[in-house]
């Protein structure tokens, strides 16, 4: 059900001066455009050529390459400026607010130029359901699972006396209507800084605790998700920026969600401060990032604008933030890239006169060291100088080498398959009206039970190569867990013997997420493998029919097998578990045991229970989804290529219908504009 709440159409945001600065350095998103713009016209042109049906699904390719958005989450440190950083991104500094409330879950989505929601919605926001608040309220969320697998009592009930508090206040705020929100989600014709903060930001003072005045905060106790759909005719494309409030809130619920945000976009945006860089405190963010291709990850070193000296001081942080990668195993050649939001704000709203004279002299520094840019134009040299054109071209790099590059193949094979299903039928339709190489008699029944055939042929071999993915990967899990288990008791008996069972002591389960995230890239370089061998082999057989059963004989012929689908980084590896955490939990856990065996026999335990939790999430999400697809996407193929095949048994004219009662120089026309397609989606793989 959706909430239409009565709004003030007279607010608006407020645009700054200088929007013209936003496609300023995005060199990697020319390409792209170009190879985008190029197939459209081609599948274009297929539709205007084919029959309905044929046209009808080179329509709905262009529509998937209309839709395109490739999307990006931004993480990062408390007060590293992310918020502000993906204000200026949309190109409107101050729209969302930096003081999110810090045990809420709000991921703000802002979805620029977008082409897939309604016109008339420009913010929705998504409330809770009441399923996941009352685990919330049941659990204590994360913390209160980890607490109650650990045996620390006393920390669920402060857990659970927290969440008591947290819903009365919620309740308070809301009263009557804290019920009817559960799962609703409230749209709106418009969006500002002011209905933003309505949704995400605190209710109450975050010293004292006292309720704010007006509705500033009045749903972020109950708001799940935001998205904004901002018109950017300034900005060259689309793009979905995910801003994430934090990985390490009171209940962690914030960061389940972050790590879902992650996985479903292909670039992670870390944004770290100058000030704190890369510490072992960001244990949550180094966590995260382990588990992403180093060309997934780019970190933005914010806030440069409060360095004295950034042209020094830039060198050496960049050293110590790969070195700290590089100790916790992280892609520590991953891009970093350093800059100010503050800098690119005061360009945007023309106002650098105002910058402090701190600020201002370290964008002096950080000119001199920089290459010479567009210095005549003083907003422009700022813009650059504030690292947002060198993010920007980063991010679209990715997107034109990943999800840009997966797409447009993805509508060109399938175009190139229309049009030379096209070509096929025209040339069967030809040869039977010119009585060429004898009558096209095509037996349906039989055609129809070699197609049922093929596919449940195709049927039994994913189910086999999805089963050896699957058995494979659990065999790899299991066997990664028994060795860290093992690894850890060992070492914690030998600590024993050395010093009795007084003291502390706790072994990081690094090891452990290194061996899981091993047996999981084994299985995600197989799954694409296996997957890419199946689909060629499929392909194959289909183009065989074409060739015997209809005669085909044609210049360039081919039947394109799909692309596997992508297999997400595990990200979920990096969700915090009970043996990762410093606090008394482990104190009262040892003082708890008595003699060596207890000891290692409730930690080995305690570390099946926390990777067993890991090993099922990511089986029964990623994993399973994984498989899925490659059996959907499979079955699609098979489907529609069977569905081509009959129609053309069927109606050996299909392809040429329009032209049943025209020339056969039309016909002709017609193969030459199936030819000129194939020409120019090859010319885009090129």
């Amino acid at each position: 059900m959706t909430v239409n709440p009565q709004i003030d159409a007279a607010q608006g945001e407020c645009i700054p001066a200088n929007r013209r600065l936003l496609p300023l350095g995005l060199n990697s998103l020319g390409p792209l455009n170009y190879a985008f713009e190029e197939t459209g016209n081609a599948v274009q042109k297929l539709a205007e050529v084919c029959d309905k049906r044929t046209s009808a699904r080179a329509m709905a390719l262009k529509k998937k390459l209309d839709d395109f958005e490739p999307s990006v989450t931004l993480v990062g440190q408390v007060k590293a400026g992310k918020t502000a950083l993906t204000n200026v991104l949309v190109g409107s500094p101050g729209l969302l607010p930096s003081d999110v409330n810090p045990w809420t879950s709000v991921v703000t989505t802002l979805h620029i130029n977008p082409k897939h929601e309604g016109a008339q919605t420009k913010a929705l926001f998504e409330f809770f359901d009441k399923d996941e608040w009352d685990k919330l309220v049941l659990t204590g969320g994360r913390l209160g699972e980890l607490a109650e697998r650990a045996g620390a009592d006393d920390e669920m009930q402060e857990i659970q006396r927290q969440i008591a508090e947290m819903q009365e206040k919620t309740r308070s705020r809301l009263g009557n209507d804290f019920e009817t929100l559960m799962g609703q989600q409230h749209r709106y014709d418009y969006y500002d800084s002011e209905l933003v903060e309505r949704y995400v930001c605190l209710g109450e003072d975050p010293v004292t605790g006292a309720p704010v005045e007006g509705t500033r905060g009045h749903y972020a106790d109950v708001t799940k998700s935001a998205e904004l759909f901002v018109d950017l005719p300034e900005f060259p494309g689309t793009l979905c920026l995910r801003d994430t409030p934090g990985v390490n809130d009171t209940f962690m619920v914030r960061e389940q969600i972050t790590i879902r945000s992650v996985r479903d976009s292909e670039i992670c945006v870390v944004v770290l401060s100058a000030h704190q860089a890369l510490t072992t405190m960001d244990m949550a963010l180094i966590r995260l990032i382990s588990n992403l291709e180093k060309r997934q990850v780019i970190l933005f070193v914010n806030r440069i604008d409060e360095l004295p000296d950034p042209a020094t001081q830039v060198p050496e942080i960049e050293n110590s933030i790969r070195a700290t990668l590089k100790g916790y195993n992280a892609p520590h050649d991953c891009s970093i890239i350093f800059g100010s939001a503050k800098w690119a704000e005061a360009a945007l709203t023309d106002s650098i006169g105002s910058l402090s004279d701190e600020s201002r002299n370290s964008l002096i520094e950080w000119a001199q060291a920089a290459e010479d840019f567009a210095v005549d134009d003083v907003e422009a040299h700022t813009w650059y100088l504030s690292g947002i054109p060198a993010l920007m071209d980063s991010v679209y790099a990715r997107v034109r080498e990943g999800s840009g590059q997966r797409t447009l193949e993805k509508v060109r094979k399938r175009a190139l398959n229309l049009a030379n299903q096209a070509r096929a039928a025209t040339s069967t339709g030809s040869r039977m009206r010119l009585n060429l190489s004898g009558d096209i008699n095509v037996d349906v029944k039989l055609l129809k039970g070699s197609l049922k055939a093929l596919i449940q042929t195709y049927d039994s071999k994913m189910a086999a190569v999805l089963k050896d993915l699957q058995d494979g990967l659990s065999s790899r899990l299991e066997k990664a867990e028994a060795s860290f288990v093992k690894r850890a008791t060992d070492a914690l008996i030998s600590h024993l013997q050395k010093n009795g069972e007084h003291g502390s002591w706790q072994y990081k389960p690094d090891g452990l997420r290194l061996l899981l995230r091993a047996g999981y890239l084994n299985f995600s370089n197989a799954a694409s493998k296996n997957a890419a061998a199946l689909y060629a082999q499929s392909a194959k057989d289909i183009e065989r029919i074409y060739m015997e059963v209809f005669g085909v004989d044609l210049d360039g012929f081919h039947i394109e097998p799909p692309i596997p689908p992508r297999v997400p980084p595990p990200v979920v590896l990096g969700k915090t578990i009970a043996l990762d955490l410093q606090s008394t939990w482990w104190r009262k856990w040892w003082q708890k045991r008595k003699g060596f065996e207890a000891f290692a026999t409730d930690y080995a335990r305690l570390i099946h229970s926390e990777s067993g939790a890991i090993i099922q999430e990511l089986q029964e999400t990623q994993v399973k989804e994984v498989l899925q697809k490659i059996s959907s996407t499979l079955d699609e193929f098979l489907q529609e290529q069977s569905e081509m095949l009959l129609k053309l048994a069927e109606n050996p004219e299909l392809g040429s219908e329009h032209f049943q009662s025209g020339s056969d120089a039309e016909l002709e026309q017609t193969q030459g504009a199936l030819g000129d397609v194939l020409t120019r989606l090859e010319r885009v793989a090129a």
